[in-house]
């Protein structure tokens, strides 16, 4: 499952094996999402991305409803 920012500006969680995906406003909002859908497919791996298509977060779920964790920090972009 991956979150990510379309070319119209709105965040989309792209699920597996469905040809459709859920559109948000914001990043934190499409990430909430994301992991109310990853909870729900377990066996599941959710990655983020931000505007510039950097991981911000991967995390994996697995069929026991476990989770082990891998965050990576973005630099600070200057305005």
């Amino acid at each position: 499952m991956r979150v990510s920012l379309n070319g119209r500006g709105d965040w989309e969680i792209a699920l597996p094996n469905q040809r459709e995906r859920v559109t948000c406003e914001t990043l934190d909002d499409a990430t909430r999402v994301g992991y109310l859908c990853a909870a729900s497919r377990r066996p599941c791996e959710l990655i983020v991305f931000d505007a510039y298509h950097r991981m911000l977060h991967r995390q994996f779920v697995d069929g026991h409803g476990e989770s082990s964790c891998e965050r990576r920090q973005h630099a600070s972009t200057p305005d």
